[in-house]
């Protein structure tokens, strides 16, 4: 065991996720993290996830839910079981590079007040993804993303993965994320009233608020396929990503923050539906793209125009999170 994996405990949240998750832990169990400090916590998948843990990987400890508990209880789950004084939240998509663990460990010791620490993130042909975030605000939904680009270039696209050299940034990317066990305490956990989705952007908000600090350490680098779960999810992603932006709004930003998104999502997003029925119609229907955006935002319109009822998003949700 290296002296660096001996330091991380790793949690993998994972979602019917058999055909990834193995690299995943093989990427990390080959940087010296114990089998044991490996965990597992499972949102109630029905693939073969739990017999490939089971036969492959019978050290890592498995947490299984009966049910989709979204991100952030999974994630509270197993802070719960990890007590090494870092903890990666890693991707089952994502798989640690070589060194990635001895830069993120070298990483906290430079910075001190860091209470997470985002890698270098890059798809599997090895080009950087988004790695950052601004906290969101009302007033971002209303600018064009193209001017928001060239206000914020590192927090808008793939360009803070490019530099070379450690930055302090608002928020990072969950996809993964290394967190010192002292800042856990210290702020405490997930807010699990986010199901999917900024969930990490709370989190760093709140720990940025109460005196630590969010850094992006190019050092280390991790290959993440993005979105896997969203990708085949993509109406229900959308519904759960407004979801918990309108949720951020109103325990972050405010009441009247809450008002206006409330009232501009569903403006917005009819707007997009109209211009994809348009351009569907203009191509006479054989723009599959068109169509298939068409179908999206009409799923999330109608999801707002029916009160935005808690059962629709994300499938197999638990009891409690669908009510």
């Amino acid at each position: 065991m290296t002296a660096a994996g001996g330091d991380f405990g790793v949690i993998v949240v994972n979602y019917n996720g058999a055909g990834v998750l193995g690299a995943a832990l093989r990427s990390c169990l080959a940087q010296g993290v114990a089998a044991a400090s490996c965990v597992v916590v499972d949102n109630g998948s029905r693939d073969a996830s739990r017999a490939l843990v089971r036969e492959e990987f019978p050290g890592v400890v498995w947490l299984g839910n009966p049910c989709n508990a979204g991100f952030a209880r999974a994630v509270n789950q197993g802070l719960r079981r990890v007590r090494e004084r870092h903890v990666l939240i890693l991707n089952n998509d994502a798989e640690l590079l070589p060194g990635a663990l001895s830069a993120l460990s070298a990483c906290f010791t430079a910075h001190p007040q860091a209470a997470v620490i985002a890698p270098r993130l890059v798809d599997a042909a090895g080009k950087p993804q988004n790695v950052a975030a601004p906290w969101p605000r009302w007033w971002r939904e209303i600018l064009p993303r193209s001017l928001l680009k060239r206000l914020a270039p590192g927090h808008f696209g793939g360009r803070l993965a490019q530099v070379r050299e450690d930055r302090s940034v608002a928020s990072v990317i969950g996809a993964a994320m290394a967190l010192r066990r002292s800042a856990l305490e210290a702020i405490g956990p997930l807010d699990e009233d986010f199901f999917f989705y900024l969930e990490e952007t709370e989190w760093c908000e709140r720990a940025w608020r109460r005196g630590w600090q969010v850094w992006f350490c190019p050092g280390a680098s991790v290959r993440h396929h993005l979105g896997a779960t969203a990708k085949r999810f993509e109406a229900a992603a959308r519904i759960e990503f407004h979801r918990s932006r309108l949720t951020y709004a109103r325990k972050v930003e405010g009441f009247g923050a809450w008002v206006f998104l409330g009232l501009w999502l569903p403006l917005r997003t009819a707007v997009d539906w109209l211009a994809q029925g348009i351009l569907m119609l203009a191509s006479l229907g054989t723009l599959h793209s068109a169509r298939q955006r068409f179908r999206v935002y009409g799923r999330l319109l109608a999801w707002h125009l029916r009160g935005r009822p808690t059962h629709l998003g994300l499938p197999d949700k638990c009891p409690r999170l669908a009510a």
